[in-house]
């Protein structure tokens, strides 16, 4: 027996970036359970496209969706800022 696909609307699609933006954050690997490696730059780009989807529907969103978006930003805001980037990590020192 296949799942049940989920209606196309604004707010699967605000979960569905939200929960990539998670998994880049070093989320769990919804296949196998393993831990994925925490990626900062690929966790703000998801976050970048939620604020663009945020500005673009503008005016089209209704209250529930606009309350829905507004958390799930802020939500991810304050993940994304204890990332640090690659480029930052401290050097291991080699024995």
């Amino acid at each position: 027996m296949t799942p049940a696909v989920p209606e196309a609307s604004l707010t699967a699609l605000m979960q569905f970036l939200a929960e990539m933006a998670l998994l880049c954050m070093g989320g769990q690997n919804p296949m196998t359970k393993e831990p994925l490696p925490a990626n900062p730059a690929m966790a703000r780009f998801y976050v970048d496209l939620l604020s663009v989807l945020k500005a673009k529907t503008e005016g089209s969103r209704t209250e529930t969706e606009t309350a829905q978006l507004d958390e799930i930003l802020y939500q991810l805001r304050m993940r994304v800022m204890d990332l640090k980037p690659a480029a930052e990590s401290p050097a291991v020192p080699k024995s």
